[in-house]
């Protein structure tokens, strides 16, 4: 248990680390490199940095997420996958509905508005298990 702990606080930490080296270095590479080009100081922030950073950061948390499944149990992975599968059957049925009352109401956005309901959804479905344990 004491090891299993460790792993975690070490993976956490490790988590945190590489997130926080992804948003702050390319930002840093490139000011670095503005800095011998000889180029004045730019206003604004060019979309490919962003878009980037924004890249850099994803993969981050995929491998984070890939990482802490392999240190996951079977009722860990069991009450993921259960929230996962909310989210997808909501979003799955969800989401024709919402477009067909769109149409029916002449409102937009319901199909924008069904993603945070089926985040909603899975979350309520993971807090369930978790309250009842």
């Amino acid at each position: 248990m004491r090891d299993r702990r460790r792993r975690r606080v070490r993976r956490a930490a490790a988590i945190i680390v590489a997130a926080t080296v992804s948003m702050i270095a390319l930002p840093f590479l490139a000011g670095v490199a503005d800095g011998f080009l000889g180029r004045p100081h730019r206003v604004s922030v060019p979309a490919t940095e962003v878009v980037a950073t924004t890249i850099t950061f994803a993969i981050v948390v995929l491998g984070a997420g890939i990482w802490g499944w392999r240190e996951a149990d079977e009722v860990q992975r069991r009450d993921a996958l259960s929230m996962w599968a909310t989210i997808g059957v909501v979003g799955f049925i969800g989401h024709p509905l919402a477009e067909q009352m769109e149409r029916a109401m002449d409102s937009g956005s319901l199909a924008d508005a069904l993603w945070w309901v089926s985040l909603a959804a899975g979350l309520a479905v993971f807090a369930w298990r978790k309250a009842r344990g």
